[in-house]
């Protein structure tokens, strides 16, 4: 027998459960080691169980009528009076305290769901575990879906901070190769190996067989064929179980055939995707967008689907990366990839350009995350469109994401928007002028104001062919912030003052926002007042649009002034306002130019460790970005005076210190640091802040589920469908930052505490 690795946290919360419920089944998809956990649990409990622990294989059972007999052989039962086999089972069963364990359901579900329930009724002091690929959907049944092993290392050390999947594999590798283990070297490759096989211990286990004849570093490389290679299990196992295709073709034919076909359209998705993204690409001929719901609905009941939580609200889903390529697979020998992929890039087309074009309003946030959950899925559609020759819509896709290029990755955004004007050299399209002059704009933000220069002149020549007076306006604006760049500021505001006619006679409220911006950053950089108000021009159309991401610029921008003027205290408290963003939207731009003012303050008030440390987390926030603030000179200028006295004030030795400790920190410690403020709110603190997050009717179900009670349970008690529960359930989760039911009922108890006390 192999040992049992990893697997206490599932482990704890079973324990949890079986000594709540009275039938347990653990779902997951095939190899994800639903079995070993029983049999570990199982043996664990026995004592709890006055007549013992029964363990009954259902796999290789195919005819539903003998699930009595076979439970009954297992239990030693051998009635020869002629009886029903299930009138025996309940008879025997009926005073035992015992533990039956059911293993590999999901071939037998209505069988084995009416039996439960027999045998529960008929024996108050039986308690069943079972395991499937899907529940078995019966009255008062708690179902434990169990993950793959972790396989992202928590601690760079090596040894017991290894994830439970390095740890499987070196043990394996080991039983096959008895000198292997995980070194400094190879430790990568390893981490690597368990990521792309998803943490599946079925496939890890295949794969660290491999290891008789081949390295590390081979069986990575050898992984984009995964099938093929993972193939050689234990002679011992079941034959679904010694191949990773068996595994999964088993799944697939648990499938109805319109499951099987969503299946692999859904393959197309990179990084999961949401109901409105499944449509798109599920619906056709055969299949109605009604349909899809349930169809996805299934899928995740047979664990090939897994719901999944997004930065944006709303419940998402993915697949395991080895169940995607399997679907994927299986759509290429179906000769449907194209048409697929081609539905699913139509899609984000339309979602990039609905990003754009709803940027400036209330769901600037929600924008913001939406694109950050589907950025894996934007890649795959741009990237399919200039396999296929479609270089406007690449070029839409690449411009339509300008905003948040600038928010999080310049370096990514001019990467796809250099690939998608290389593939269109001189076409006169809508599309490449815009990518033009968007593209310039994040040069200049990059600091690259000669590609900046080169890309304007084109776009400034093709607007004129076109008579285009929207994207000459543009082409304006985007020169105007060159000029500012290189710091010839008189010629920027006359091309930003031109600009700025255009747009606001076309009323354009997003345009006008960014041009009087520019035109209030050229007058602070200069010195000058701001007698035209540009800057509370900003602010006010950033409130009246409620676009909280262009309002966290204004207020730094109208800091920066409070600044220049020597309002210190004023342009900390804006600085602080716009920071505050930050732990919704995160925007490593706005970010670093706040922290570096707060720097500068600091360094005023003599606070030079905090002002190293400020420096050096806003340079942590330009590097992840991709560029640096060399690209704004005004700003640079203040930095090198700041950082000097800095240096004599500390001495090099305190300011390399002061300026590790801030370099070190996260995003999302760095805004609390800058801020000095509490630390978002720890899991605790969202616990006791919970109910005040919680809708009336949330609370309510959360109490329930603190109760015991099954989703099915809980719709009869309010009177609504086990749908509504589940959503409600979904939403609870994501408020207070749970993964389970099980956390619920534990916050459930602490509240009651809280409240008793």
């Amino acid at each position: 027998m192999t040992t049992f690795v990893g697997r206490r946290r599932e482990l704890a919360e079973a324990r949890q459960l079986l000594a709540r419920t009275r039938l347990l089944t653990l779902t997951g998809p095939g190899g994800v080691g639903k079995t070993r956990l029983a049999l570990r649990l199982a043996s664990e409990s026995r004592r709890a169980f006055a007549s013992g622990v029964c363990f009954v294989e259902l796999a290789a059972l195919e005819d539903e009528t003998l699930l009595a007999n076979t439970i009954a052989a297992a239990l030693g039962v051998n009635d020869q009076s002629g009886q029903q086999p299930l009138v025996n089972l309940t008879r025997m069963l009926a005073d035992q305290q015992m533990l039956l364990v059911l293993d590999n359901c999901e071939h037998l579900l209505r069988a084995c769901a009416l039996l439960t329930g027999k045998l529960l009724s008929a024996a108050p002091e039986l308690r069943i575990l079972a395991t499937s690929r899907q529940a078995l959907g019966t009255e008062g049944e708690t179902v434990l879906a169990v993950p793959p092993l972790r396989h992202t290392r928590q601690t760079p050390d090596p040894g017991p901070g290894q994830s439970d999947a390095v740890r499987l594999f070196e043990e394996r590798a080991a039983a096959v190769v008895p000198d292997f283990a995980v070194t400094d070297e190879n430790r990568k490759a390893v981490d690597d190996i368990c990521r792309r096989l998803d943490g599946i211990p079925l496939a890890i286990e295949l794969a660290a067989v491999r290891m008789r004849v081949l390295s590390v570093s081979e069986l990575l490389e050898r992984l984009d064929d995964r099938f093929a290679l993972l193939t050689t299990g234990s002679r011992a196992a079941l034959p679904r179980q010694q191949t990773l295709r068996a595994a999964i073709d088993w799944s697939y034919g648990l499938c109805s055939p319109p499951e099987r076909e969503a299946w692999t359209r859904l393959s197309v998705f990179s990084g999961g995707f949401d109901l409105e993204a499944a449509g798109h690409v599920v619906a056709g001929d055969d299949v109605g967008r009604g349909d899809v719901f349930d169809l996805v609905a299934g899928l995740v009941d047979k664990s090939v689907l897994a719901r999944q939580r997004g930065a944006a609200p709303g419940t998402r889903y993915t697949a395991l990366e080895t169940l995607r390529q399997y679907g994927l697979e299986r759509l290429e020998r179906a000769g449907r990839t194209t048409a697929a992929r081609t539905g699913h890039r139509d899609y984000f087309h339309l979602l990039s350009a609905r990003a754009r074009e709803e940027w400036f309003s209330p769901l600037q946030v929600k924008w913001h995350h939406r694109l950050a959950d589907d950025l894996a899925n934007l890649r795959t559609a741009f990237d399919f469109s200039l396999e296929q020759g479609d270089q406007d819509t690449a070029l839409a896709i690449a411009s339509n994401l300008g905003d948040y290029w600038m928010a999080l990755n310049l370096r990514e955004g001019n990467h796809w928007l250099d690939r998608a004007l290389a593939a269109t050299p001189g076409r006169l399209t809508g599309e490449r002028i815009r990518a033009l002059w968007v593209g310039a704009w994040m040069a200049t933000l990059e600091g690259d104001t000669q590609t900046a220069v080169i890309r304007l002149d084109e776009a400034r020549a093709l607007a004129q062919r076109a008579g285009d007076r929207e994207a000459a306006a543009h082409v304006d604006q985007v020169t105007g912030v060159v000029a500012l760049y290189r710091g010839e500021a008189q010629r920027a505001g006359a091309l930003l003052r031109s600009a700025l006619r255009e747009q606001q006679e076309r009323d354009d409220a997003a345009a006008v926002c960014v041009t009087v911006f520019y035109l209030a950053q050229a007058a602070a950089w200069r010195g000058e007042a701001d007698t035209h108000g540009w800057a509370e021009q900003c602010l006010a159309l950033c409130d009246a649009h409620g676009a909280l991401w262009s309002r966290s610029y204004a207020l730094y921008l109208t800091a920066y002034r409070a600044w220049s003027r020597g309002e210190r205290d004023r342009a900390e408290e804006l600085l602080r306002e716009s920071l505050r963003s930050q732990r919704v939207i995160e925007d490593h731009r706005c970010f670093a130019l706040c922290a570096e003012t707060l720097a500068w303050l600091a360094e005023a008030e003599g606070r030079h460790e905090r002002s190293a440390r400020l420096m050096a987390v806003a340079g942590a926030a330009w590097h992840r970005m991709g560029t640096s603030l060399r690209g704004l000179a005004h700003v640079a200028a203040f930095h090198d005076k700041c950082e000097a006295r800095l240096r004599t004030a500390l001495g090099e030795r305190r300011y390399e210190e002061a300026r590790l400790r801030g370099a070190g920190l996260s995003h999302g410690q760095a805004v609390d640091y800058a801020l000095e403020e509490p630390a978002t709110p720890s899991e605790d603190a969202a616990r006791q802040a919970g109910a005040t997050v919680l809708t009336p009717r949330e609370t309510e179900v959360a109490r329930l589920v603190g109760d015991g009670l099954s989703n099915r349970e809980i719709a009869a008690r309010l009177v609504i469908s086990p749908r509504t529960v589940e959503a409600h359930v979904d939403h609870i989760l994501h408020k207070l930052g749970f993964t389970s039911r099980t956390r619920i009922a534990a916050w459930v108890a602490a509240q009651r505490r809280a409240s008793d006390g």
